[in-house]
């Protein structure tokens, strides 16, 4: 995954997303359709030569808005914080 950056709170970084170029409706696809996979994917290309991504990520794990941010849907987004909490977890019990 990509590495998360810190001072994605202050939300100048949006004004340089890549995605200012794109129709915002890219970046909310139906998920369950294939036509909903392929815009996610066509959103994720968009992201994928962004320079801000990992601010973007950042927000976006902070926040946990709908949509594609840093290149992941909501649900990859949850998937990560369950995996980065289980990860503080197993840490936090070895040092016991």
């Amino acid at each position: 995954m990509l590495r998360v950056a810190s001072g994605a709170r202050s939300l100048g970084w949006m004004s340089r997303g890549a995605c200012r170029e794109a129709d915002p409706e890219l970046f909310f696809p139906d998920a369950v359709t294939v036509i909903g996979v392929r815009q996610a994917e066509a959103a994720k290309t968009v992201c994928g030569g962004c320079d801000v991504r990992a601010n973007c990520l950042s927000y976006a794990l902070e926040t946990m808005p709908e949509g594609i941010w840093g290149g992941t849907t909501q649900e990859e987004r949850h998937a990560a914080r369950r995996s980065l909490a289980r990860r503080a977890i197993s840490a936090s019990s070895s040092c016991s």
